[in-house]
């Protein structure tokens, strides 16, 4: 009974140590860290080939839902958004806007989850974002 009491508090405890960083963005931590990471490195290594490397601070949001995700990237020229889908554990990219075939309510929620809210703000926020939009 004593070792059940001290388990208990400690399980206590632990539920006011701070979370890490990631835990403002919306999913499970491992696969925030998986794709933000994925994110970082297709840029890198695609689209920004020679030209702009990024860090995960130009990750605005990063939103999952599942077995989909979907993460804004923010540029001075405007936001652009990487679509994500985890196949037999992995993910991969699957487009810059959400495919067709996604269930619709899915693509709705994470629109909702990474867009703006009613009061101005972002429900998936990269607690690490530097804002460089044009558009504040």
């Amino acid at each position: 009974m004593r070792t059940l009491l001290i388990a208990g508090a400690f399980v206590v405890a632990l539920s006011f140590i701070p979370q890490p960083a990631a835990a403002a963005m919306c999913g499970p931590s491992g696969d925030i860290a998986t794709v933000a990471n994925r994110t970082v490195y297709n840029w890198n290594a695609t689209v920004g080939k020679g030209r702009l490397k990024i860090d995960k601070t130009y990750i605005m949001s990063l939103a999952i839902l599942g077995t989909y995700a979907e993460v804004n990237l923010d540029f001075p020229q405007g936001p652009i958004f990487q679509y994500w889908i985890k196949k037999s554990g992995n993910w991969s990219l699957a487009a810059s806007q959400a495919p067709k075939g996604w269930p619709a309510n899915v693509a709705t929620k994470l629109d909702k989850m990474s867009g703006e809210t009613s009061t101005g703000g972002k429900q998936c926020i990269n607690p690490s974002w530097k804002n460089r939009s044009s558009s504040g």
